[in-house]
């Protein structure tokens, strides 16, 4: 090899790696975005599952407490939904069923997906919570 080809090489070797840098930036871009995006839909939907289970254990408290009906706790139930998640969660159907000893609130729905190119892709959201009627008052007998 002369002289001179060294030097040629040597020049061209510092561009050959600048490209290869830049072709593996634009192969591990695409890649390293979908996951950030999956990892924050991820903690979207774990949210979202938490405001569904704490709403619905909050109602079902209201309705069994010893002056609470169950239209008392389907309405708390609603207000909580709508203040922890808004309108990312669609068809959201809160129920309330009224047992001998027992308050029964569900609630189901879907969440919105994150990511804008899949149309209408939803996750479902339900929860549900039993909690006993209280049936004594403090205070003297009557």
């Amino acid at each position: 090899m002369r002289p001179l080809e060294g030097r040629w090489l040597a020049a061209l070797g510092g561009r050959l790696t600048r490209g290869s840098a830049m072709i593996e930036s634009a192969l591990s871009l695409p890649i390293v975005l979908m996951v950030t995006i999956g990892l924050v839909q991820f903690a979207v939907y774990y949210h979202a599952q938490n405001v569904f289970t704490g709403a619905v254990q909050d109602g079902a408290r209201v309705a069994a407490s010893a002056d609470g009906t169950l239209q008392d706790g389907v309405n708390h139930t609603n207000e909580l939904l709508q203040a922890g998640i808004g309108q990312t969660a669609t068809n959201v159907n809160v129920q309330g069923l009224d047992g001998q000893d027992e308050i029964a609130i569900q609630a189901t729905g879907h969440l919105r997906l994150l990511i804008p190119w899949v149309a209408d892709a939803t996750l479902p959201l339900d929860a549900r919570a039993v909690m006993s009627k209280e049936h004594f008052r403090v205070g003297p007998a009557r």
